[in-house]
């Protein structure tokens, strides 16, 4: 009898488990879904891009977007929810449905469309939950890019014959952090071939089994080490490859998301 009732436990127990790891599944699915491919603004010339998002656990709370405004812009964004699982990963499609949503209405100053999204956000939330956030808009036909750095680590611009250089920006902290902060819009002048080069802090602050971190610096020289030539998708994927390597067998600690993008000239 006693036998019989640990097994209809343990049974239950392994149903229920089977349960969440399918919803889990679907939700990673779903989320994953959400996310562009390079392949849907393939065909532009003017520029290259690539992308990755690897959640530590089967949802996360990284985000990237990118898409065409009109055909001589191109809007996208790197972002970090705090916190990681279901909650992370909502408060993320809220802010990428917001900020595309801004941008698509017509608004054409990414400082007005973080602060819009910023504002929205922090009117609900509940959890206290924050996003770190980088956007951009890329002129095609200039190589000016207009950007705003909400509490983001700083990209890379990587340029022919020259070290990787970090984007120092003004910036602002993240969003849901001061729910009346003004960010402003700075400018960055690309050059024909140069490459930005966004990533969460599931870079810089992977770890390995040790605990010693990756850092901003030993990122730089391993973007450095990457043949200029190489497209944008083979700037992710060796970026990509480098952190798994530093890693080795220790767990994924963060979420980790790049984009890369190669202005070629106009």
């Amino acid at each position: 009898m006693h036998r019989r009732h640990l097994r209809r436990e343990v049974e239950a127990r392994r149903i229920a488990a089977a349960k969440t790891e399918g919803e889990m599944e679907a939700g990673r699915r779903i989320q994953t879904g959400m996310l562009p491919s390079a392949e849907s603004i393939a065909g532009d010339g003017r520029f290259d891009l690539g992308a990755l998002m690897v959640p530590a656990r089967q949802i996360g709370g990284d985000l990237y977007d990118f898409f065409k405004i009109d055909s001589d812009r191109l809007f996208f964004t790197v972002g970090d929810v705090s916190g990681k699982g279901v909650p992370a990963a909502l408060f993320m499609a809220l802010g990428k449905s917001l900020c595309k949503s801004y941008a698509l209405r017509g608004e054409m100053d990414v400082g007005a469309i973080v602060n819009r999204a910023n504002a929205e956000i922090s009117r609900d939330n509940p959890e206290m939950l924050f996003i770190t956030m980088f956007a951009g808009i890329l002129n095609l036909n200039t190589g000016e890019l207009h950007f705003c750095n909400a509490g983001h680590d700083a990209p890379f611009v990587l340029r022919k014959g020259a070290a990787p250089e970090s984007v120092v920006s003004v910036g602002g902290p993240p969003l849901c952090v001061v729910e009346d902060f003004t960010y402003p819009t700075e400018t960055l002048q690309l050059h024909p071939g140069d490459l930005l080069c966004v990533t969460t802090d599931g870079v810089a602050e992977a770890m390995d089994g040790s605990g010693a971190l990756l850092g901003i610096e030993r990122t730089k020289r391993i973007l450095a080490e990457i043949p200029p030539e190489a497209d944008a998708k083979t700037v992710v994927s060796e970026l990509y490859a480098a952190v798994g390597r530093f890693v080795g067998g220790a767990e994924a600690s963060d979420d980790l998301t790049v984009l890369a993008i190669r202005w070629n000239g106009p």
